[in-house]
């Protein structure tokens, strides 16, 4: 993935951008802390202003970070505009993000920024209408992600399609895909042959694996 795409400057004026220096003033200093910033927010920051949202989503391995955005007031259920403190689990994206963030630091307090190609493969996961239009925005904006380019991706990231837990509401990413490539590339997209077969024979071969089912093969001889 050409990181190149990212816009080179920050608008720290947008509401994502002002409620980040917000959140830095409220630490306390002389405290570092690391905060990740995923869903909306970093598009609107770093792609176009009017990818507008209701919260900042964030997530850090500070567990204390809740109790000081609660203490400010910043929290859903005391702001129109708040932040949401989740777990790292709720970033559901690429193995890659880790390896192509931009970091920003502020006081005492680094935000981690990950690149746009992982943002959106995490909306994948839900894709509701403002997610669908973030792909549009991002697309349009940056000329990224191209066909190639996200078929690519999320083949990196196939565990992504697999069914979830009885647990919890899963997402479908298989249908969310094909919901997407339509709407986004004006075509439809065989995610099982595009994306999720091609990506696990480049796992079998990593294994050392055959590539062909040879028990099927001697079952049907």
């Amino acid at each position: 993935m050409d990181a190149a795409y990212w816009n080179t400057d920050f608008d720290w004026s947008t509401p994502a951008g002002q409620m980040l220096h917000k959140l830095a003033a409220i630490l306390p200093p002389g405290k570092p802390f690391e905060i990740t910033i995923f869903g909306s927010a970093p598009l609107q920051i770093t792609i176009d202003r009017n990818l507008l949202s209701n919260d900042v989503d964030v997530f850090s391995n500070a567990e204390e970070l809740e109790g000081f955005v609660r203490t400010a007031g910043l929290l859903q259920g005391q702001a129109d505009f708040f932040i949401q403190v989740c777990s790292g689990l709720n970033f559901r994206t690429s193995p890659l993000w880790g390896t192509r963030t931009r970091e920003v630091k502020i006081n005492d307090c680094t935000f981690i920024f990950p690149h746009p190609i992982d943002i959106l493969i995490a909306k994948l996961n839900r894709l509701e209408e403002k997610d669908l239009e973030a792909f549009r925005v991002v697309l349009r904006k940056t000329g990224h992600p191209t066909e190639e380019e996200l078929i690519r991706e999320l083949q990196f990231a196939v565990d992504l399609f697999r069914p979830g837990f009885d647990e919890e509401n899963a997402a479908d990413m298989t249908n969310n895909t094909h919901r997407l490539w339509p709407r986004l590339y004006g075509r439809a997209i065989d995610v099982r042959t595009e994306i999720i077969s091609p990506a696990l024979e480049t796992r079998r071969k990593g294994y050392g694996l055959p590539t062909r089912d040879y028990k099927q093969e001697l079952r049907e001889g």
